[in-house]
């Protein structure tokens, strides 16, 4: 028996799908449960609230009560979450209909892959899949080519203005230059727009920050957790004109694609989605599709769900990434007070732990490999400069311009030791590096998984990677290291190793 007498008719459109006529009473509180989620700290703010249960919805009633930044009168909830709405509404016997309201996307232009590139098998089946789906989430290991997927989805559909949102500065300069060698017309390179770090060239395809983006429909930009440096501030923003353009480029667009996904469960990024408006193709990419909250539903909110799933161990098998030597260094030491204080002592002011780091690298360096240690806390770089003779130490406070000089000296072999912060963690391709030091501990799993990447990419001469990471026995750290060791372990061809040291000062 069905528990509603009426016929539901779902009306999509490219961001949000309208339910009419609206659910009610027990229906209605079962369904915003299953488009919904519990926070990670659900039961102490549970206990702080206890008029709330719990979970936190995406579905709006609207008429007033309506969460999106642009209102909306009528119930609804993300198309992304469709296949979810309906299996709700099979498993609970409730008639319904689908309306697809979204508009034509009218002409589409198709554009050539360049020259004499040609898609590896795993790249085409994630294009095909992207085409066929118009909409989900790929899951692309480092050295997957998901900018080349990126581009050649963009390409192959020819539905323009087309935005690529990324999340640095960084990130817009390389995604541009890749694009313009993959993606032509007529036989001549595409002119790729950028939008951001102070630039804006608006063009049928579009690199485009997502602090630009957010500052573009006046809204402010908040970090995505705390250990992003990435900086909001755009001089472009205080031209009233270059702002209304980006502005409308967003509520334009027909295709988006999102570099990093995992930052759109953020508000930040939630924002910018729901102004995609003329969006139909909408996808999201990266090595790490998921985000430590418990809030990965908001993801699928944006995007869908998962449309391709390209391993670091299925690439490893293909020779296109090298396989990993992972040595966790298990120290102990005793500290007590705030995660603050005990980071400061156990972590950046760590004497015993820092000279491991010292000795580790310059070891490493002596091996003849490229090194890279990456830190949480400018402080602790700067410990760790001053100890290491001839190394470089970059973070997001340097200049974009001295950031990307010293890329590219890394590139060409000139920096063999090189301290950085969070910065590196996403997106940098620097396919010489064959060592890593995770100097800075954490709790992020998918920014361990970032971090890893940056050194297990295929290059002339690399058989494998070495990576150091630490297992802290100490308040607060343990858990981190436990966890981020799961992580490491999902991946068959990791290798993974103990070593014990003694830490205590």
């Amino acid at each position: 028996m069905t528990k509603n007498a009426k016929m539901v008719t779902l009306k999509i459109d490219n961001v949000v799908t309208y339910i009419d006529p609206p659910l009610k009473g027990q229906t209605y509180a079962e369904f915003k449960k299953k488009l919904g989620y519990k926070p990670q700290d659900s039961v102490w703010m549970a206990q702080a609230n206890p008029h709330w249960d719990g979970w936190i919805t995406t579905v709006c009633f609207g008429s007033g009560k309506c969460r999106c930044p642009n209102k909306k009168s009528q119930m609804h909830f993300p198309t992304g979450l469709l296949s979810l709405a309906r299996e709700f509404f099979d498993n609970n016997q409730i008639a319904y209909q689908l309306v697809d309201d979204r508009p034509s996307l009218g002409n589409v232009s198709p554009l050539e892959i360049g020259g004499a590139y040609v898609l590896r098998d795993y790249q085409e089946e994630a294009v095909n899949n992207a085409l066929k789906k118009q909409r989900g989430i790929i899951k692309a290991a480092t050295g997957a080519g998901k900018t080349v997927i990126a581009g050649s989805i963009i390409a192959k559909t020819g539905a323009f203005p087309a935005c690529f949102f990324v999340t640095t500065k960084d990130l817009l300069h390389q995604a541009k230059e890749e694009l313009e060698k993959l993606i032509f017309k007529d036989g001549k390179p595409v002119k790729i727009g950028t939008i951001g770090g102070g630039k804006c060239d608006i063009q049928d395809i579009n690199i485009v920050t997502v602090q630009t983006a957010i500052r573009s429909v006046g809204m402010k930009f908040d970090k995505f957790d705390e250990e992003d440096e990435n900086d909001d501030s755009d001089e472009i923003i205080g031209d009233e004109s270059k702002k209304s353009n980006i502005k409308n480029l967003i509520i334009n667009s027909k295709m988006i694609i999102c570099d990093e996904v995992q930052h759109w469960s953020a508000s930040t990024c939630q924002i910018v989605s729901d102004y995609c408006s003329s969006a139909r193709y909408r996808f999201g990419i990266s090595a790490t599709p998921w985000r430590d909250m418990d809030d990965d539903l908001l993801i699928d909110a944006c995007f869908g769900k998962l449309i391709s799933d390209i391993s670091a161990s299925t690439l490893i098998e293909k020779k296109v990434l090298v396989p990993p030597k992972i040595y966790f260094v298990h120290t102990k030491t005793k500290l007590g007070g705030t995660f603050a204080d005990v980071y400061r002592k156990g972590i950046v002011e760590n004497t015993c732990r820092n000279t491991i780091i010292k000795n580790l690298a310059e070891q490493m360096v002596e091996d003849g490999r490229q090194t890279l240690i990456l830190v949480r806390h400018i402080a602790h770089g700067e410990i760790l400069q001053d100890m290491i003779p001839g190394s470089v130490f970059i973070h997001g406070s340097i200049a974009s311009k001295s950031r990307q000089n010293t890329i590219n000296r890394m590139k060409e072999g000139k920096h063999r030791c090189v301290i950085a912060s969070s910065i590196f963690d996403e997106g940098v391709d620097i396919r010489p590096l064959s060592a890593l030091i995770l100097a800075g501990s954490g709790k992020s799993q998918t920014r361990a998984l970032q971090r890893i990447g940056r050194v297990i990419r295929a290059y002339e001469g690399k058989t494998d990677a070495i990576i150091v990471d630490f297992f802290d026995d100490m308040k607060y750290m343990r858990k981190h290291s436990q966890a981020r060791r799961r992580m490491y372990k999902t991946e068959p061809k990791f290798e993974i190793s103990d070593i014990e040291a003694d830490t205590n000062d």
